[in-house]
């Protein structure tokens, strides 16, 4: 197959990269070079044998060089996003442009220029905004749902959530329109927290590999809030199997949204995440408490019975043997 993946320097794509250029013409595609872990990335997409072109999915006429110059592609990847809330405050438009307009962009060379292509779009788990009517429950170490058992199901109502929720909502609703209205084969995949081997993380964004790396250095950081903040998490080489289980099933999952995450039996608190990288590190965290971020909810997992049921999907690697590998590759780089 010929596969395109956008944001290909970023931690999603280049893995995507590295998983599909094994048996296929790979072309990744970023606007970035100076960013965090791109020079890495570059370097671990080149070594797999993968074309990358510089391409920006707000122009229009990028995209149409691409298309043009490459042929017709069998799957289109879209990973490349504004990734951090605080940039989305901070600049809305420019995170509206990247988000949706880019999107809109993809969706509409690909209708005209290759319309039998599948088209993955990696959405959030931010378009289900803050829950705001669901009971909680205050645990030693953490928040839970009183009534979601299994997490946030794809049915629950959307209430995009800051500017970020705003525009990757917006590319979310349009990706399963084009399926609806155009016919195309299209599919949503909504993350929750996602980390592993080449996310080159910060303060703001990839919350897992951020800690972890602090506390591997025995570094002084910043944490916000009393710490009970609970997501699930996945690591990323069960994102790479699911998109393989998208592939395979296209005809029967066209123009759904699937959550692909840690489901239920992966969530971690931060006081949770920190004890255990204690544990598995010998050293003691350095976190300095600062007043919790506005719109950050308390609590937030997703329910994955919907791969699990259409897909045969479920994450094989659970929380704990995840962290140890993502440990090793930190101390490996």
């Amino acid at each position: 197959m010929k596969i395109l993946v956008t944001g290909g320097l970023g931690f999603v794509g280049s893995n995507l990269c590295k998983h599909f250029a094994q048996d296929n013409e790979v072309i990744a595609i970023d606007n970035r070079y100076k960013s965090l872990g791109n020079y890495e990335n570059y370097n671990l997409i080149h070594e797999n044998d993968c074309k990358f072109e510089y391409c920006d999915i707000r122009n229009t006429n990028d995209i149409e060089f691409l298309f043009n110059n490459y042929g017709g592609f069998d799957v289109i990847l879209h990973m490349a996003a504004q990734v951090a809330f605080k940039c989305s405050v901070e600049n809305p438009r420019l995170d509206f442009e990247i988000n949706a307009l880019g999107t809109f962009n993809l969706l509409e060379a690909t209708r005209r220029l290759c319309p039998k292509a599948i088209f993955i779009y990696a959405s959030t788990n931010q378009v289900y905004g803050e829950l705001r009517d669901e009971t909680i429950i205050e645990k030693t170490t953490r928040f839970d749902f009183v009534d979601l058992k299994e997490g946030v199901p794809e049915s629950y109502p959307k209430d995009f959530l800051s500017p970020y929720g705003c525009s990757k909502g917006t590319g979310d609703m349009y990706v399963m329109d084009y399926a609806r209205v155009y016919g195309m084969r299209t599919v949503v995949t909504r993350f929750g927290g996602i980390y592993g081997p080449h996310q080159y993380s910060y303060e703001d964004h990839g919350w897992i590999t951020f800690i972890a790396e602090q506390v591997l250095n025995n570094f002084e950081f910043n944490r916000f809030g009393h710490g009970k903040q609970v997501r699930d998490i996945l690591f990323v080489t069960d994102i790479l199997s699911a998109m393989d289980k998208i592939i395979e099933n296209i005809d029967a999952v066209t123009g759904e949204a699937f959550n692909i995450g840690g489901g239920p039996k992966n969530t971690l608190s931060v006081l949770e995440l920190l004890k255990l990288l204690e544990e598995l590190t010998g050293n003691k965290e350095k976190s300095k408490v600062n007043p919790m971020r506005k719109a950050d909810k308390v609590v937030m997992y997703l329910d994955i019975s919907k791969a699990e049921k259409m897909l045969g999907w479920s994450p094989q690697i659970d929380k704990v043997s995840g962290i140890e590998k993502l440990i090793s590759w930190l101390k490996e780089k």
